[in-house]
């Protein structure tokens, strides 16, 4: 029992002496021993706290469009340690931040380790390896974007940023998306410009939720941003006074990306224009008309009929309905037209929905394919038109690159590419010559600001869309393909 009781008294020697010259090789009870610890595997998860959000402690709430998952913070070689972004509740003045539930200190704060004030948000958040702690996408120049990250520390996270020199594979893509990149609109759950050079103004309501994120899985679906052709449009720009010239210089835009769905086409419905108003100094991607018949097949447009002229059986509960084929004496026996029932009650017998008798077929006038269409005004003169005949599909996500193929600043080759296929090089084209626009629009075309006294005019476009990016490099063949791939990954295509 006395050599017991020396060895206790040692063991309190040992541990005062690193307490008082050694403060950091012990924090909440837990010794710092590196990855070779034996016991760290029997280190509990926290349980109180973890992927249940309403598991956040009174004054806390947690922040799903940020990283939030188990990870190895105390270096013991095992993910034990929950990190999320959360925000105070019930204060004037809510404080965002970074915080780690350490593993095995049941009944301590969760939010003790963290980051420090200020703390620079990034939807590209991520948690860095070998110790590097809370890493995220920053824009660090005009046009410069890298990894950074708060180091994982005794006390909580680093205040000091440091470049994560091997991020991750999914975030040196982005990295790769971000080069060049002048603005970028994902509208997976937001309307925010990535690149960090956008003012945003929106008609008719136009908006995408933000919260709760959705997911399939581990993985996110992009809500995207759904324009009801009636009167919905973005304008943008790169100040408040909602005109480019400053950051966003349209004389030096060498690649434009983005992902499509029309829903309906309305007549010379514009993807985006920009421009000073009607044929001045426009550049402008849209569709020709309302579009041409094809060999795209849409979902069939309930109110047609076969052949355009026949009707099929009409939709409940529309119309006369097939009915399974019944007696009269079940039908008094088991309706409310028994005769044996003294009061009068309205009829109850509804037909059974049946198949229609005649299979759908397509609305003659319908159109399921469209030409699309780009132009680049020098003011009143049109010096770019190209024309991809039946290069857009109805009802159907299609995705859409037009960039330069060189550095030529007067008469560059222009690539078309559908989905990551080129299907067009416009040899010797052109770049915008003017570096600052007035009107710039998504959904919207300049030439309905203009009063006319002709019928036909340009409509909003009706649809939705999803990824939208401008470039003042141009796209290779391998930044396009990882584009498309990346998009259809939150679009649930993949």
């Amino acid at each position: 029992m006395i050599q017991f009781l020396w060895i206790a008294v040692c063991i309190l020697l040992l541990v005062s002496v690193l307490e008082i010259f050694y403060p950091k090789v012990l924090h909440e009870g837990l010794v710092n021993l590196g990855d070779s610890a034996w016991w760290s595997q029997y280190v509990p998860r926290r349980g109180d706290v973890g992927l249940d959000e309403e598991s956040e402690e009174a004054g806390y709430k947690r922040n799903n469009r940020y990283f939030a998952g188990y990870t190895d913070v105390q270096r013991l070689g095992v993910n034990q340690d929950f990190c999320r972004m959360v925000t105070t509740t019930g204060t004037s003045l809510p404080e965002t931040f970074f915080a780690c539930a350490l593993g095995g200190t049941e009944g301590l704060s969760s939010v003790r380790y963290r980051t420090k004030p200020p703390l620079e948000l990034s939807r590209d958040d991520y948690m860095g390896s070998k110790n590097q702690g809370y890493c995220r996408i920053l824009k660090t120049d005009l046009y410069t974007f890298e990894a950074r990250c708060n180091p994982e520390q005794d006390e909580g996270f680093g205040a000091k940023l440091l470049v994560d020199s091997e991020p991750p594979d999914d975030i040196e893509e982005l990295l790769l998306f971000y080069r060049g990149c002048v603005f970028w609109l994902r509208f997976v759950d937001d309307m925010a410009d990535y690149a960090k050079n956008l003012t945003i103004t929106t008609a008719g309501f136009l908006h995408v939720e933000e919260e709760p994120p959705l997911r399939l899985g581990q993985h996110p679906i992009a809500r995207t941003l759904e324009f009801n052709g009636t009167d919905q449009f973005m304008r943008i720009g790169d100040g408040k006074d909602l005109e480019f010239g400053r950051t966003v210089d349209l004389r030096y835009l060498r690649a434009v990306s983005l992902w499509v769905y029309f829903e309906e086409f309305t007549n010379n419905a514009q993807i985006f224009d920009f421009g000073d108003g009607a044929g001045d100094n426009n550049v402008r991607l849209g569709i020709l008309g309302r579009g041409s018949t094809g060999t795209s097949r849409p979902p069939m447009d309930p109110s047609c009929g076969v052949n355009g002229n026949e009707t099929t059986v009409p939709r409940a509960p529309s119309g006369a309905q097939p009915a399974q084929m019944v007696t009269p004496q079940v039908l008094m026996e088991t309706t409310q037209a028994n005769v044996d029932e003294y009061t009068c009650t309205k009829p109850s017998l509804f037909g059974r929905t049946l198949p229609p008798v005649q299979p759908e077929a397509e609305c003659p006038h319908a159109a399921h394919v469209a030409d699309l269409a780009y132009e680049i005004w020098d003011h009143r003169q049109r010096k770019v038109h190209v024309q991809l005949p039946k290069a857009m599909p109805l009802r159907k996500w299609t995705h859409v690159v037009i960039t330069t193929t060189n550095q030529d600043a007067a008469r560059p080759n222009l690539r078309f590419y559908i989905n990551g296929k080129l299907v067009h090089e416009e040899k010797s084209a052109w770049l915008p010559q003017e570096s600052g626009t007035t009107h710039n629009y998504l959904g919207k075309s300049n030439w309905m600001n203009d009063t006319s006294m002709y019928e036909n005019g340009d409509e909003l476009f009706k649809g939705k869309m999803f990824d939208v990016r401008g470039y003042q490099t141009s796209m290779n063949e391998e930044k396009i393909k990882k584009t498309v791939r990346w998009g259809k990954g939150l679009l649930g295509l993949a």
